[in-house]
C-alpha cells in the first residue's frame, strides 16, 4: 500500500511540474526587433513566462557569473549590477533590495527568470502576440534616448540640461543632465570627470560641475563606448553680481531708471527716484518745472552702502506744493542730472508723478472671479531698500510678495497707483497692490466706513455659516487652520449693541478683538471648531459678508470614491512642455500619461472624472481651476513633474514633493506623500504650503503632486517609463482614497 502511495504522489508531482512548467516549444523571443538565439524554451507560468537567463541578459548587454554552491546569478552591465538568487522574491539590484513578482528558479539545470520580473526592474517593454507565438522585448532605448544625430561618430548623446551655448545660470553649482544609449557599455565625462549617476538601464546621466561667475565658461560633455567617442560642448554664464558702467564717456543707462511707469502719490507719500549711470558723479533729479533741485547718494552697488558703485538713489517726500486748488495736480516730469566736472547728462524718467489732496485716490471693488486669471493677486509691498530694475510692480523699485488670490466684490480705498497697480493700505504698517485690470472702480463713491451690526452662525450638516451684516463691503484677509479660522477685517466698526450669537455645538468658541473701539481699525474674528475642516469660502450678499466653514462629508467605507467627482489636471501642454527632460520626452508629456492612467483607475472606482487635458494641447494656467466653478468637484489633483532650481544640489534633490495651499489640505498632502512613497520605490522629499493659483480654491480639497524630479535618473525611471507611470497614478488613487477615509475618522471621532 505504501508503494502504491509513493507512486501515485510521484505521478501527482510530475503532472504538477508538467502542467506548472509546460514548455512551448513554439514561443520565439525578438529583443530590438532581433530573434533571440535560446536553444532551450520559453516555459510558460502561471504569473506569465519563464525565460533562460543566459541568452537574453547577454543579448541585453550583461556579462553572467553563476555561482553553483550558493545558487546565486551576478549580473552586471557597467556600474549596474544585479545579484538573483534562485527561489526568493527578494534580490538585490544595485545592493538594494527589491522584491520580485516571482522568484529565478533552476529547470532543467538552467537558470530562469520570470519575464514580469525583469520587466519592472530591467523596464523592458513586453508584448505578446498569441497568434505569432512571439514575444517582443524592447529594451527603453526607443522610448528614452533621443531622436539619432546623423553626424554622431560615436555612441548617441543628447545634452539636455544646459540646453544651449551661452545659456545663463544662477549658481556656482550647475547641474549637467542628459542621455546616451540605453543598455550599452558607455562611459560620459563632464569636463573629464565620471559623471555622479549614470543609470545603463535608460542611458540618463546627471552630476554636478563648478562654475565661475562673470564669465563665459564651457562644458564639455563626452560619451565613450571604446570604439569611439561623441564630444557635445556648451557654454554658461553665471552673471556677476553687478556689471558697474564704465566711467568714461558720461553716461546714464537706458533703462534702469526709477520710477519706470507713472505714479499717482497722495501729498505725504514718498517717492523713489533711481538710476545707474557712471560712477564718481553727482547727481540730482527735479519734478516738473521747479528749479529745486534734490541731490541723490551713490551706492556701491544695488541696495548696498555708499560709495562709487553707479546707482544712484533718493526718496523725496511728496508734499502739497505742486496740488492746485482742483486738489490734484497734473502729471509732472521728473528730470535726473548726473555731473562729472563741467560735463553734464540729463535724462527724463519714463515714469511721470501726480500728487494729490485728501484720504483716498478712487473706491475700487475686485471684479468677478472668473476675471480673475493671472493678475488677481494681493501683492504686499516690502520694506527695504529701492530695487533698481525698472520691471519692479508698477515701476516704483519696490519688492513685492503674493499675500492671496483677490476676493470678488472686496472693496478697498485705493490711496494711489503704482504704474498699472492701485495701492491700498487698509492699516498703518501694511500697503498692497491690486492690478487694475482686477478692479472697477466705483464713481463718486465716498469713504468706507463699514458698521458691522449683526453677527450670526448658522449649523447644519454640511457646514457652519458665519454671516456678518454690514453697512459697507470691507478689505479683509483669512488665516486658516486645521480646525479654526481667523477673519482679519479692516476699516470695520462694531456697533455698539452688538451681541456675540450663541454658540451651535459644531463651534467650540468665538472671540472678538477690536483694536480700536471708537475708531474704524481692526477687527478679529476667532472661531474655533469641533471638527476638522473640509474647506472654506468667502462671499458677499449685498453688504453681508458669508463664511462657509465645511465639514467632511459622509463617506462609504467601502467604497470611499464611489459617486465622487473628481478634477484631474495633467500640467503644461502644448507649446508649454514643463521640465527638460531626455531626448525628446518632457514633463508635459509623461504627466498627461499618468492624468490618464489616474483618470481609468478612478473610474474603475466609480468616480466621475473631469480632464482638464486629454492630449498635448495648451491650457491657460488660470483657466485649469475654474473647472471647479463648472463641475462642483470633491477633490481637485494637479499632475507635474519636478524641475530643479538654479544652484540646487542636483545629485542630492529627488523625490515626491506635494504642494498644497491651505492649512487645513496640509494632512490631505501628508497623506499623499506618505502613500506615494510607501507604494513606490521614490523617496518622500517635502510637503510644501505655497501660494500656487491652479490650487487657489479653498473650498475643494486640493493638491498639486510633484512625481520626482525628471532629471534625476533615480527618479526619471519610474517618471518616463509607462510601468512607473502606472505605479505612481496607483499610488495617486490610493492616496486619494485614503484621504477620503480619514475624513469619515475624523468624523466618527468627532461624534
Amino acid at each position: 500500500m505504501r508503494k502504491i502511495m509513493l507512486v501515485l504522489l510521484i505521478i501527482l508531482i510530475t503532472v504538477i511540474i508538467y502542467y506548472r512548467y509546460q514548455p512551448e516549444a513554439e514561443i520565439r523571443v525578438y529583443v530590438n526587433n532581433e530573434q533571440l538565439a535560446i536553444e532551450n524554451p520559453v516555459i510558460k507560468h502561471d504569473s506569465g513566462f519563464m525565460i533562460p537567463a543566459q541568452p537574453l541578459l547577454n543579448e541585453l548587454g550583461f556579462e553572467i557569473l553563476w555561482n553553483n554552491n550558493h545558487e546565486l546569478l551576478t549580473a552586471a552591465m557597467g556600474n549596474y549590477t544585479l545579484e538573483i538568487p534562485l527561489g526568493t522574491r527578494e534580490i538585490e539590484v544595485n545592493s538594494e533590495i527589491v522584491n520580485w513578482v516571482y522568484p529565478a528558479e533552476l529547470i532543467d539545470d538552467l537558470v530562469y527568470l520570470p519575464l514580469i520580473s525583469l520587466q519592472e526592474v530591467l523596464g523592458l517593454f513586453v508584448e505578446w502576440d498569441e497568434d505569432t507565438g512571439i514575444i517582443y522585448i524592447t529594451t527603453p532605448q526607443d522610448q528614452f534616448d533621443p531622436i539619432d544625430i546623423a553626424d554622431q561618430k560615436g555612441p548617441l548623446l543628447n545634452v539636455a540640461y544646459p540646453p544651449v551655448s551661452g545659456f545663463k545660470y544662477y549658481g556656482d553649482k550647475l547641474f549637467v543632465f542628459g542621455t546616451t544609449e540605453s543598455f550599452k557599455n558607455i562611459d560620459v565625462l563632464v569636463n573629464g570627470v565620471p559623471v555622479e549617476i549614470l543609470d545603463q538601464r535608460t542611458g540618463n546621466f546627471l552630476t554636478m560641475v563648478s562654475i565661475p561667475r562673470g564669465e563665459e565658461y564651457s562644458i564639455v560633455v563626452e560619451a565613450s563606448d571604446g570604439k569611439g567617442v561623441t564630444v557635445i560642448e556648451r557654454t554658461v554664464l553665471y552673471p556677476g553680481l553687478w556689471q558697474a558702467m564704465p566711467g568714461e564717456p558720461l553716461a546714464i543707462h537706458p533703462t534702469l531708471l526709477i520710477p519706470g511707469e507713472d505714479q499717482i502719490l497722495k501729498a505725504g507719500d514718498p517717492l523713489r527716484v533711481a538710476f545707474q549711470g557712471s560712477s564718481g558723479g553727482e547727481a540730482s533729479f527735479w519734478i516738473g518745472d521747479n528749479s529745486n533741485r534734490f541731490s541723490m547718494t551713490e551706492l556701491a552697488y544695488p541696495a548696498g552702502p555708499a560709495g562709487e558703485g553707479g546707482i544712484y538713489a533718493a526718496s523725496y517726500q511728496t508734499d502739497e506744493s505742486f496740488i492746485p486748488d482742483s486738489g490734484i495736480s497734473e502729471p509732472m516730469k521728473i528730470t535726473i542730472s548726473l555731473k562729472k566736472g563741467e560735463e553734464e547728462v540729463i535724462r527724463e524718467l519714463p515714469g511721470r508723478i501726480t500728487i494729490f489732496a485728501g484720504p483716498f485716490y478712487k473706491i475700487i471693488e475686485i471684479r468677478d472671479e472668473y476675471q480673475l486669471k493671472n493678475r488677481g493677486w494681493l501683492y504686499m509691498i516690502q520694506d527695504g531698500p529701492v530695487q533698481i530694475r525698472s520691471d519692479t510692480l508698477g515701476g516704483a523699485g519696490y519688492s513685492t510678495n503674493v499675500i492671496r488670490y483677490l476676493i470678488e466684490g472686496t472693496r478697498y480705498e485705493a490711496i494711489g497707483m503704482l504704474g498699472n497697480y492701485y495701492r491700498v493700505k487698509p492699516q498703518e504698517n501694511e500697503t498692497f497692490l491690486i492690478h487694475s485690470d482686477m478692479v472697477r472702480i466705483l464713481e463718486g463713491k465716498g469713504n468706507l466706513k463699514p458698521l458691522v451690526s449683526q453677527l450670526d452662525i448658522l449649523d447644519s450638516t454640511e457646514k457652519v455659516s458665519v454671516l456678518l451684516k454690514t453697512t459697507e463691503r470691507f478689505p479683509f484677509l483669512i488665516e486658516d487652520g486645521i480646525d479654526k479660522l481667523e477673519l482679519q477685517m479692516y476699516g470695520l466698526k462694531a456697533a455698539e449693541n452688538l451681541i456675540s450669537p450663541r454658540l451651535p455645538d459644531s463651534v467650540r468658541d468665538l472671540s472678538i478683538e477690536v483694536d480700536n473701539p471708537d475708531d474704524f481699525g481692526l477687527i478679529m474674528l476667532n472661531i474655533e471648531l469641533d471638527y476638522k475642516i473640509a474647506g472654506f469660502r468667502s462671499r458677499w450678499v449685498g453688504t453681508e459678508l458669508v463664511l462657509d466653514i465645511f465639514k467632511a462629508p459622509s463617506i462609504d467605507v467601502d467604497n470611499p470614491l464611489e459617486g465622487k467627482t473628481i478634477i484631474i489636471d495633467p500640467g503644461h501642454g502644448g507649446i508649454d512642455t514643463g521640465a527638460i527632460g531626455p531626448g525628446e520626452i518632457h514633463e508635459k508629456d509623461v504627466v498627461l500619461a499618468m492624468g490618464l492612467y489616474l483618470q481609468e483607475l478612478l473610474e474603475e472606482e466609480g468616480v466621475n472624472v473631469i480632464m482638464t487635458r486629454t492630449g498635448d494641447e495648451f491650457i491657460n494656467l488660470y483657466d485649469r481651476p475654474e473647472r471647479i466653478d463648472s463641475y462642483d468637484p470633491d477633490f481637485f489633483i494637479s499632475i507635474h513633474v519636478n524641475a530643479h532650481a538654479h544652484n540646487a544640489p542636483a545629485t542630492e534633490i529627488r523625490g515626491l514633493m506635494i504642494l498644497y495651499n491651505y492649512a487645513h489640505n496640509e494632512e490631505l498632502a501628508e497623506i499623499m506623500l506618505l502613500t506615494m512613497d510607501e507604494l513606490t520605490d521614490l523617496p518622500a522629499f517635502r510637503t510644501w504650503r505655497r501660494n500656487i493659483a491652479v490650487i487657489r480654491h479653498s473650498h475643494v480639497p486640493s493638491v498639486l503632486v510633484e512625481a520626482g524630479y525628471l532629471m534625476h535618473p533615480e527618479d526619471n525611471w519610474y517618471i518616463l517609463h509607462p510601468w512607473g507611470q502606472k505605479v505612481l497614478a496607483q499610488a495617486m488613487k490610493e492616496g486619494i482614497k485614503r484621504y477620503f477615509l480619514s475624513l469619515q475618522d475624523s468624523k466618527s471621532r468627532n461624534n
